[in-house]
């Protein structure tokens, strides 16, 4: 390994190394039936912007079409690659429309065609026409063709393909979007600036939607924990792991004004910790230091101290666990649920904790022996007729993975859908497992959760819940799907694309509400799939006035009727005009106008 490969390592997290050891391993030569399926996982899952860019710069893999698909339809893809992509889309999805067309439209449905090919980025156009072969007619006698995009060479230059395009030009200001176009805008926007400027919200669905751009970054986030002066906002950065163990993210909550005394105090104090147990315990007065420190370490520091042994001090995880397992006795408060005795401020042995875990019936006490440290007390635990689903359910994220897998093997838990539910998303669960627990989730809801949780890395998990979606959305008639849209909030588009968005009937009547949430509306005339005569029904709706960004959408999207898009270009104000003049994706016939 070159040192330049060995630094691109090293600026990857650990799982984006993980996926992109096998990316590049793949990478060098034509991928076989089963790649091309990790390869479409991985392009509808994946949520690193880095890697989604490599995807979209290796042609040989867009030249498959569940891969190119993936990676259009994947929110986390930057914006200039997924624009280009949803291009090629949408270029063959005019293509069918033209061939189902009337003889008289055909003339004009194939300029059309032609107008946005000749607009196609430059890389994607080869691409574009090896798709076509591959759904066109026979070309040669075995039906098959040797034209396709040359593989990769050897020692590719990883940092330049992983490298982030140039950003799209800067979108309209934000102070004249209403409520719905200032979240669709912090979800999506590019821009540093805007996106530090929504994390420094007071609202707090806008700096949560914020903070799942696939665009934030340390440096980002760390600026905005400079310059808030809300105090939600520090427990908010501090409450996701991607954030909490990260050291200068850590420094920034030390260091800035704003942040709570309570937060800085915790953080301050695990970083006084690890900094005293890295210098050691020459003498019995750094030994005492070291153990008052302890007691005073919250309990949700201990993550952090256990991380940082983990990396610099491996010796020392049993004296954390040590300090751990006592600060939970000590909080346990067995003692009055168990018989009197005359002793008083002693530990709860053995056999009473078993005692306690049969015959308990209250809430507290039961939370307390399913985290008893003896496995023997936890299964007794979970045959206590008082334990009930919700609670079981609340306290499966504090168990470990061999907990998890007594909880997902047992007879009785593993079918009730609340556990069931709880232990799919359980980060530890083993894929077989999680795979046994999906026939107990009932309805749409659980299964769009398993798409949307990131913390959920079982692709064949993924790909079983998105078959069940599909089943249970193409087993609905009409009504039932427009109530599945509504109240997904439009997920069902993201997941599934193609059931939902040439599914015309149901898109029609559901559009035809006049009081359909706007976002539901704003991904509609974005996606390239949408129907024309759904896009033409948008164009009047009346919801459209108010939302620009619907608007533009609907100028941006090539399959937009011209006598719509003519219509609504006069709605725009000068400067809406101008800026949309600037974006490379708008069609020819609007520019000319303009």
């Amino acid at each position: 390994m070159t040192e330049g490969e060995s630094a691109f390592l090293e600026s990857l997290t650990e799982p984006e190394r993980m996926h992109f050891r096998h990316l590049a391993m793949v990478r060098p030569q034509l991928p076989t039936e089963s790649q091309i399926y990790m390869l479409e996982g991985l392009a509808r899952t994946q949520a690193s912007p880095r890697l989604l860019t490599l995807m979209a710069r290796t042609p040989h893999w867009l030249a498959h079409w569940p891969i190119l698909l993936g990676l259009a339809e994947n929110e986390a893809t930057p914006e200039a690659i997924r624009r280009d992509l949803e291009m090629v889309v949408s270029l063959f999805d005019q293509m069918r429309e033209m061939d189902k067309a009337p003889a008289a439209e055909k003339s004009d449905r194939s300029d059309s065609v032609k107008s946005l090919y000749s607009q196609l980025n430059a890389g994607l156009k080869p691409v574009a026409k090896l798709l076509a072969k591959q759904l066109a007619k026979t070309v040669s006698a075995t039906g098959t063709t040797q034209e396709l995009p040359p593989l990769p060479g050897e020692n590719p230059d990883w940092e330049a393909l992983t490298t982030l395009p140039a950003a799209l030009p800067p979108q309209p200001p934000t102070e004249g979007l209403d409520r719905p176009g200032r979240l669709a805008r912090a979800r999506q926007t590019a821009q540093p600036d805007e996106l530090l400027s929504f994390l420094l919200a007071s609202d707090l669905e806008l700096r949560q939607t914020a903070l799942q751009n696939p665009l934030v970054s340390e440096e980002v986030v760390c600026r905005a924990l400079a310059q808030s002066t809300e105090a939600a906002f520090f427990e908010e950065v501090y409450a996701e792991a991607r954030w909490y163990f990260r050291e200068p993210v850590r420094e920034s909550l030390l260091g800035s004004p704003g942040c709570p005394a309570d937060l800085s105090r915790r953080v301050g104090l695990s970083g006084h910790l690890a900094a005293t147990l890295d210098q050691g315990a020459p003498n019995r007065l750094a030994l005492r230091r070291i153990v008052s420190l302890f007691t005073q370490l919250d309990e949700s520091e201990y993550q952090f101290i256990t991380f940082w042994a983990k990396r610099q001090s491996p010796q020392l995880l049993r004296v954390v666990k040590y300090f751990y397992d006592q600060l939970q006795r000590q909080r346990s408060g067995l003692a009055s649920a168990l018989p009197e005795r005359g002793e008083e401020g002693r530990w709860a042995t053995l056999e009473e904790r078993v005692f306690l875990a049969t015959q308990a019936t209250q809430e507290d006490q039961l939370s307390q022996v399913l985290k008893d440290p003896d496995p023997q007390v936890f299964r007794l635990a979970l045959e206590n007729p008082a334990l009930t689903p919700r609670l079981l359910a609340s306290t499966l994220p504090a168990l470990d993975r061999e907990r998890v897998e007594v909880v997902a093997a047992h007879f009785t838990w593993s079918e009730d859908p609340l556990v069931a539910e709880a232990l799919v998303h359980h980060p530890h669960l083993s894929e077989p497992s999680a795979l046994r627990l999906l026939d107990h989730l009932p309805g749409m809801k659980p299964n769009i959760e398993i798409l949307r949780d990131p913390r959920i890395l079982h692709l064949e998990v993924k790909r079983r819940a998105l078959e069940t979606l599909r089943a249970l959305y193409q087993g609905m008639d009409v009504p039932d799907r427009i109530t599945a849209l509504r109240t997904s909030g439009g997920e069902l588009m993201r997941h599934l694309p193609q059931e939902v968005l040439q599914d015309e009937e149901t898109l029609r009547r559901m559009v035809a509400d006049r009081q359909l949430d706007p976002g539901i509306l704003l991904r509609l005339a974005r996606n390239k799939l949408t129907p024309r005569a759904v896009l033409e029904q948008i164009a009047s709706h009346p919801v459209l006035m108010a939302h620009a960004a619907i608007m533009s959408e609907l100028l941006l999207n090539p399959k937009t009727p011209r006598a719509a898009s003519v219509r609504i270009w006069g709605l725009l104000s000068e400067a809406e005009q101008q800026q949309l003049l600037r974006s490379p994706h708008l069609p020819a016939a609007l520019r000319t106008l303009g």
